[in-house]
């Protein structure tokens, strides 16, 4: 009786232990409406691990990239040599299925040509080739100095235009390192 008693203390905190595993996964990945069997919860956490590493990992990559810009823009416009010499850091926000917006962060340095409005000019010639190509009109633009004027950031509301292009191009299969592609 001991024993068994023992035993069933020992698989009830097993099974909450699988029950707070559970409740850890993103709600996507869990149903509510079906209960999951302790190798299932497994099953689901070996897929999900693996994801959140490179997810992790891709976010280490963007920040270094940052972080390089925001350095050589404070310590006036010393440019790094490192292997990712001066990548712009991009963040996109997708409004809905047709349009987004897009910032782009890099670090002013000296010797490079500027037009009127302060557009680095072969970065935004290569950008707006490509998004001609791709079917994609800019429907605003805008530029922010920062870190006393070292640092650009451009902000574009992008919008769709299929009509006119004859171009199949969705709003989903723009990320970052597409936009990124098209500036250099």
């Amino acid at each position: 009786m001991e024993h068994n008693a023992k035993e069933r203390i020992r698989r009830m905190k097993l099974n909450a232990s699988y029950l707070a595993l559970r409740e850890l996964m993103p709600r996507s990945r869990r149903s509510s409406k079906k209960r999951w069997a302790a190798p299932a919860i497994v099953d689901k956490v070996l897929e999900y691990i693996p994801e959140l590493k490179s997810e992790i990992e891709a976010l280490r990559s963007k920040k270094e990239s940052a972080n390089i810009i925001i350095s050589a823009a404070k310590n006036k416009n010393i440019i790094p040599t490192s292997k990712c010499q001066l990548i712009p850091a991009v963040l996109l926000n997708k409004i809905n299925q047709e349009e987004a917006t897009v910032q782009i962060s890099i670090a002013r340095s000296e010797g490079e040509e500027y037009d009127q409005n302060g557009y680095l000019t072969s970065l935004f010639t290569n950008l707006l080739q490509r998004l001609e190509d791709e079917g994609i009109c800019v429907k605003n633009a805008s530029t922010l100095y920062v870190y006393e004027s070292r640092l650009i950031c451009y902000n574009l509301h992008i919008q769709i235009n299929n009509t006119t292009s004859g171009a199949d191009f969705n709003i989903e299969e723009l990320n970052t390192d597409k936009v990124i592609s098209w500036l250099r």
